[in-house]
């Protein structure tokens, strides 16, 4: 950047502000403004002029600064935790600097997770947000916000005025740093500690000013400083508000509420924060009552129920939370019959959809979920029609495709979610060809093109999956030339490349599939070194370290699996001490369980899995006690169970075995009432009769054994007909027709034991012939036509 004469840098810095001052004050949502700067001055040049327009509304500058790495979490919290203030929209100003590794670092983590968070930003910040940045940014900008950096609405380059030897910079205009680094009391802040000193009826003081020493405070990140004055001022607002027929008064303490709420919050306070919210919400709904369905009453009082809904989802209290959505939904309905089909109405009614549909998905409840999903997709598609194909009604549209998809997936429906994927990858196709290469458009475009192949996967495309994923990939490695190693386009890549090797590894082809788990465990490592050891970059670590396992594991490398899963497993403990307890901390460690467990009984040391095992059991009742009955929480704990049976059985503890086999069998059932005749509902209960079916043959216990064997048969001919010839459903098929001729043949039934080894040989031949390259299907055929002619001549095999 060139420095230029006095008249140009004002002439300049003028243009700019008249060009930046529209997107602030006609903003009706979140917008982004970057703007870099390699001098200080401009910086508060434009910053004062902020000020001065907001000051003229009586409005703050809500000011934050990342001023070192250790406040990286309060200062995202602070951003998160920004609202509209009633029907204005005061920008926010994020100054961001470099001032060596640690805080770029720092800078590149706060992005990143701001760019994870757009959703969030738009739904409830819903302000302006100028992001100041120093000018050595202006390269690596976009890959550390691309999401954001897609829809932002203004970029500026700042003038850089000509050195003046006369003035004293470092006393005059503050350095970025020095400005970062300042943690004295603002003019709002000072303000209204002379007010509270010198009034003596504190209730005649101005809640205005309580508020604007609050913004301050709160842009400071100083939530002491924040938590004084409502401390100060609560107790003054409550008394005015019960007085009679004070509706501002009601509505001043409603509003110190929430910044208390927001305060608790913000400090990780969740109960007191829900206390808060909920008192505001009894005031938002005694104002409703007072002063009528205006369309300001109806749609604070919506934010208040999304608030209180909000802490109750964090809290892990998903029904109340969802009860606090279904009225919020209701007002926005109302709001909708109020003002007509804008634009705006139609996307607040989507999201408050879209806000049901996820508690209801992670309560298991997939139909309800999908219904409000859907009609939230109707919505996005009657926008789509009145905006015209603009990038975000496309992009919208896509989203609540994906949505659908989703839960079509979960619930089996694999073609109908296939075509909702592909209609989403049509869009954002079309969006690529409007917008070009910019990373947003080629990130949605690979995340559209995995959901494709996901699918395909599943329904035993693996080719087509494959070509999928490659195109994937190669969106992938084109947004790393573009944006180089971020932290965003790293993860995009190992993801990618994870996709790929599952495919492999799927066909056969288990050293390209290791040599992709490979490449992506590198990328993940690079990553633990940019980012540090953060929970995602562990828990990514994590799971790209089981996948290089696991394909050692299935190429008889036992000791390299072992000692990748036992790297895993030390990660895992190491998320449960820094994340706790938490569902996810618990869930990861008892897999990694699972899977040193899994090698040591190849190993032939049972005790010692057993010992693994019984460890990751005890978590998984744990974390059922935790979330209850949720599909997710009983499968996991029947798969537990279901190991633990196998080494049982493995050590001649049949009884011990068939108990645990058992308690597993029991859970599977309950999950099929809660989740229907899903593939995976209906798999899961086939395999856990067959482990029955087996201890009850070992036991000599032939005609339990035969009925367990036939229930799991009929569950796989189920199975074909939904899914078609996958090669797991054949396969499937093929054993449970083996279990079932092995009975028969021993209860001396030699035409049914006959039929069943034919049809089976059948379908291994056809697997055979199809997959020449997995040895597994050659071996099946193997031993089903051994059988067969030990059958027809008379022999008996083991």
């Amino acid at each position: 950047m060139l420095k230029v004469t006095d008249t140009e840098y004002q002439t300049e810095l003028d243009s700019i502000w008249r060009k930046l001052r529209p997107h602030l004050e006609w903003a009706r949502g979140f917008t982004l403004a970057v703007l870099f700067s390699r001098h200080p001055a401009p910086v508060q040049a434009l910053k004062q002029r902020l000020q001065d327009l907001l000051s003229i509304n009586t409005l703050p500058l809500r000011h934050f600064v990342l001023q070192q790495p250790e406040q990286l979490e309060a200062t995202l919290a602070a951003i998160l935790a920004a609202r509209p203030l009633g029907d204005k929209r005061p920008p926010l100003w994020l100054e961001l600097r470099m001032d060596g590794d640690t805080q770029r670092r720092a800078v590149w983590q706060l992005l990143a997770r701001l760019n994870e968070r757009r959703f969030l930003l738009e739904r409830d910040v819903a302000c302006p947000l100028i992001v100041m940045l120093p000018a050595e940014f202006r390269i690596d900008v976009p890959s550390m916000l691309p999401d954001l950096w897609s829809i932002r609405s203004f970029t500026a380059d700042l003038p850089t005025p000509e050195p003046n030897p006369a003035a004293n910079y470092s006393e005059n205009v503050p350095a970025l740093a020095s400005l970062a680094a300042s943690r004295e009391l603002s003019a709002a802040e000072l303000e209204w500690r002379r007010l509270w000193e010198n009034t003596t009826d504190k209730q005649r003081l101005s809640a205005d000013a309580a508020f604007a020493a609050l913004d301050a405070a709160m842009e400071r990140m100083d939530y002491v400083a924040a938590g004084h004055v409502v401390e100060q001022m609560s107790p003054v607002l409550r008394q005015l508000a019960n007085k009679a027929d004070a509706p501002d008064a009601v509505r001043n303490l409603s509003i110190i509420l929430n910044y208390a709420g927001d305060i608790d919050q913000t400090l990780g306070r969740l109960e007191e924060a829900r206390a808060a919210y909920a008192e505001n919400l009894g005031l938002r709904r005694q104002l409703r009552e007072a002063l009528g369905d205006s369309p300001q009453a109806l749609r604070d009082l919506s934010v208040s129920l999304v608030k209180v809904g909000d802490v109750d989802q964090a809290l892990g209290r998903l029904e109340e939370a969802r009860a606090a959505y279904v009225e919020s939904l209701g007002l926005f309905r109302q709001l909708r019959e109020v003002l007509g089909d804008s634009p705006q109405a139609l996307r607040d009614l989507s999201v408050s959809l879209n806000n049901i549909g996820d508690v209801d998905n992670a309560l298991g409840r997939l139909e309800e979920a999908r219904a409000v999903y859907a009609e939230s997709l109707g919505l996005r598609r009657q926008l789509r029609e009145a905006l015209g194909d603009s990038p975000q009604a496309l992009r919208d549209l896509s989203i609540s495709l994906n949505k659908v998809g989703a839960v079509d997936e979960v619930l089996g429906r694999l073609e109908q979610a296939r075509a909702v994927y592909a209609e989403s990858l049509g869009l954002r196709r079309q969006l690529r060809e409007t917008l070009g290469d910019s990373p947003q458009a080629l990130r949605d475009l690979s995340i559209s093109l995995n959901k494709i192949g996901d699918v395909d996967n599943a329904l035993g495309r693996l080719e087509e999956a494959r070509a999928a994923y490659v195109e994937s990939l190669g969106l992938f490695r084109q947004l790393r030339e573009v944006l180089g190693d971020s932290p965003q386009a790293l993860r995009d890549l190992s993801v990618s490349l994870n996709m790929i090797g599952d495919v492999d590894n799927a066909l056969g082809r288990l050293e390209e599939a290791r040599a992709a788990y490979v490449e992506s465990l590198g990328l993940f490592r690079q990553l633990r070194e940019v980012l540090g050891d953060s929970p995602q970059a562990l828990r990514d670590l994590f799971v790209s370290l089981n996948n290089t396992g696991a394909v050692d594991q299935i190429l008889g490398r036992l000791e390299e699996a072992r000692a990748a899963y036992a790297e895993s497993l030390g990660l895992c403990r190491q998320l449960r001490e820094t994340l706790g307890d938490s569902p996810q901390a618990l869930r990861d460690l008892s897999i990694s369980l699972n899977k040193i467990g899994a090698v040591d009984e190849t190993l032939g040391r049972l005790e010692e899995a057993r010992a693994v095992y019984a460890e990751s059991l005890g978590l998984r009742r744990q974390l059922r006690e935790a979330l209850g009955d949720s599909p997710q929480a009983l499968r996991d704990l029947s798969i537990s169970l279901e190991k633990i049976g196998n080494v049982d059985n493995a050590l001649g503890r049949l009884e011990e075995a068939r108990a645990a086999y058992v308690e597993s069998l029991g859970l599977f059932r309950q999950l099929r009432e809660v989740l229907g005749d899903s593939p995976q509902a209906l798999r899961d209960l086939s395999m856990s009769l067959d482990n029955i079916g087996n201890v009850d043959n070992a036991l000599g216990r032939l005609e339990e054994a035969r009925a367990a064997y036939a229930e799991s048969l009929g569950l796989s001919r189920q199975l074909r007909g939904a899914l078609g010839d996958s090669p797991q459903a054949l396969r499937d098929l093929s054993i449970s027709l083996n279990n079932v001729g092995m009975v028969e043949q021993a209860v001396g039934r030699l035409p049914q034991a006959r039929g069943c080894f034919k049809e089976s040989m059948e379908l291994a031949a056809k697997l055979a012939a199809a997959y020449p390259n997995i040895p597994q299907y050659a071996n099946d055929l193997a031993w089903v036509s051994a059988r067969l002619r030990a059958l027809d001549s008379g022999d008996q095999l083991d």
